[in-house]
């Protein structure tokens, strides 16, 4: 046998392995997306509805605003309301805080800041009415 038929040989057996393998891998990579479809769906593909089943969302810093009360960091995602509360007294604006979004009592607020419990009690009402009064002039 002469060696250019032979390299012949081994180049035509080399080719038809390689076309063995190349229709193989496209045959697993076919399969591989087709279970894969099965199983996942697209995130363009879901419905509102489900985005809200999963309990997952994105919070950013710049979509809420923080008010920095004691040891307490209370997040406000309403721009109208915090730029109100912004605009409250810091006593005013710290007890309606803990009242409303860390959910104490004018009793806890009271101890917290070694006061009465009249004068929380007056300092929210009277915050509540500024704040009132403040989102009635912005819409």
């Amino acid at each position: 046998m002469d060696t250019s038929s032979f390299e012949h040989i081994v180049r035509i057996q080399f080719n038809a392995l390689m076309m063995t393998v190349i229709k193989c891998t496209v045959k697993s990579r076919n399969r591989k997306f087709a279970r894969r479809s099965q199983r996942e769906v697209l995130f363009c593909e879901l419905s509102d509805i489900k985005h809200l089943e999963c309990g997952t969302t994105d919070n950013y810093s710049c979509d809420y605003t923080s008010f920095k009360v004691l040891n307490y960091t209370i997040r406000i995602s309403d721009e109208k309301l915090a730029v109100a509360l912004h605009q409250l007294s810091k006593k005013q604006r710290d007890v309606i805080l803990l009242r409303y979004f860390q959910g104490m009592s004018d009793r806890e607020i009271a101890g917290l800041y070694h006061a009465s419990h009249s004068a929380v009690y007056y300092r929210r009402n009277n915050g509540l009415k500024k704040l009132k009064t403040l989102l009635k002039e912005r819409h």
